[in-house]
């Protein structure tokens, strides 16, 4: 398909493109300014305008001066603020300090003070560079590029914008950040579906809980989502969350991590540590509650208290991470070394912090069977 492009020119200035105040000191140089004179023209206040063979406006830019050739194939631009366009749709209004555009060419270049708004979804972008890809609606800017939405803020070396697709591309140590409460998304790769309000990356990522302007809670996967509108965090593949209050440290293939309520979740091995205390519970699956500081874990747990090296068995779990305290059911087994003996029940409560353990038979009329272990 050929584009049609349109040179509008308000108020025109013609001037030769050689240096002024420069005299040639030579026949070859006269030659070579006259030929200059003819290849390119430098016209001020201008309104460039391209449209597609249907007549739909594809860009409209006006300039405080511009330089083209004389067969209208090139033309630079000094100052340039316009708007971009799908099929007569306004998708984005551009400005910069400076352009250059091709007649026949699928792409637009603006460099230096880049800022594209979108006024449809509220997103600025700002960087040093801006390539527009025509025909496939598709954005990019790139160099200390910085974006600003009503729900995020973002720095990234490049952003790409696939308008179509409703998507943006942030690349190369991007930081994506959601507003209410601060959350910072970090990865070399980030994902915004704007419709979904969805984050995602595929590669390693990090991401930071903060309150008052201090990080709270930290959490690393090899990939992970971030839903803006659930406010949850999904990691993925190598998970770790580690908490600064109460202070856990929290491992798995998979996280789910609703930062706003404070819970968390894994339908999947899980492994917390809990650092001071030095105790560490695993089991099949385990949810928690960071407010209330409980969590409550399923299928094989196993509790460990480092200090007295005591090892709680049972199929379910309830941990009070405050007191150090629990609560255990089905199949218990304590074991402990210092003094060695084994408690074998139905149910059992205790603290991790000392290492007391009752154990009772249950509802079932099993009895509790004590061994002690000989020295």
């Amino acid at each position: 398909m050929r584009l049609l492009l349109l040179w509008v020119i308000i108020l025109v200035g013609i001037s030769a493109c050689a240096p002024k105040n420069v005299e040639p000191t030579s026949t070859d140089a006269k030659s070579k300014t006259s030929k200059e004179f003819e290849r390119t023209l430098t016209l001020d206040d201008v309104t460039l305008e391209q449209a597609d063979e249907q007549g739909k406006l594809l860009w409209n830019i006006k300039a405080q001066q511009v330089s083209y050739s004389k067969d209208q194939k090139m033309a630079t631009v000094k100052n340039p603020v316009g708007e971009l366009y799908d099929q007569g749709k306004l998708l984005y209004k551009i400005k910069a300090d400076q352009g250059e555009f091709e007649q026949n060419s699928k792409r637009i270049f603006l460099r230096n003070n880049i800022v594209a708004t979108d006024p449809n979804t509220g997103l600025v972008l700002k960087g040093k560079e801006l390539e527009w890809i025509v025909q496939q609606n598709i954005i990019v800017v790139r160099n200390s590029v910085t974006g600003d939405h009503a729900q995020l803020q973002a720095i990234a070396r490049e952003v790409q914008v696939f308008y179509r697709q409703k998507r943006v591309e942030f690349w190369d140590k991007a930081t994506v950040s959601s507003k209410n409460p601060v959350v910072k998304l970090q990865s070399d790769h980030i994902v915004w579906l704007w419709e979904q309000q969805l984050l995602s990356s595929n590669l390693k990522t990090k991401i930071e809980r903060y309150q008052n302007q201090t990080v709270t809670d930290r959490g690393i996967a090899e990939t992970a989502d971030m839903n803006l509108k659930t406010q949850i965090a999904t990691l993925r593949k190598n998970a770790q969350i580690a908490l600064s209050q109460p202070p856990l440290q929290i491992s798995s293939n998979e996280l789910q991590w609703n930062y706003q309520k404070r819970t968390i979740s894994s339908p999947q091995f899980i492994t917390i540590i809990e650092r001071e205390q030095q105790v560490t519970v695993t089991a099949n699956q385990g949810w928690g509650d960071l407010k209330d500081n409980i969590f409550y874990l399923t299928g094989n747990v196993v509790g460990i208290g480092a200090k007295r090296q005591a090892q709680l068995n049972s199929n379910l779990l309830t941990w009070y991470i405050p007191q150090q305290s629990f609560s255990a059911e089905g199949n218990v087994v304590y074991r402990q070394i210092d003094p060695p003996f084994n408690l074998m029940g139905e149910k059992a409560v205790g603290r991790f912090e000392n290492d007391t353990v009752v154990v009772s038979g249950g509802n079932t009329g099993t009895p509790v069977v004590t061994e002690i272990v000989p020295e």
